[in-house]
């Protein structure tokens, strides 16, 4: 039995399999990363339509913020790339800028993610 060759044989199969396992895990790697990315967006885009509808709810309990009417809140940046826009609407989904009996929206936004809230004032 000719056995030249066999240690060159193994030792491939063995580095194919070295290879393979290594890059498994770099592209397990890399999505999971994509995910985190998406997540830490969507955390701060929460965090942008909570500021929104906090802002609106301040000016309307009679607190005054300088240079912002209710009704004007839209598309504001929040300085960390995040932005919001907040409205209120009366029932008949109208914009309004007054503070009784009103449908407040706010919708955050990060990157390509969008969460928002409404709410009842």
């Amino acid at each position: 039995m000719d056995q030249k060759g066999i240690a060159l044989l193994i030792t491939m199969l063995l580095l194919s399999t070295i290879i393979a396992t290594a890059l498994g895990a770099a592209i397990l790697t890399t999505g999971q990363t994509g995910i985190t990315r998406l997540v830490n967006d969507s955390v701060t885009a929460v965090f942008a339509a909570d500021a929104g509808m906090e802002k609106v709810l301040y000016v309307c309990n009679g607190r005054s913020f300088p240079s912002y009417p209710p009704a004007n809140f839209t598309n504001l940046d929040i300085g960390n790339g995040a932005g919001y826009k907040a409205f209120m609407v009366d029932s008949n989904g109208l914009e309004s800028s007054d503070c009784n009996n009103i449908i407040v929206k706010s919708v955050g936004s990060n990157g390509s993610v969008q969460r928002s809230f409404q709410s009842n004032y």
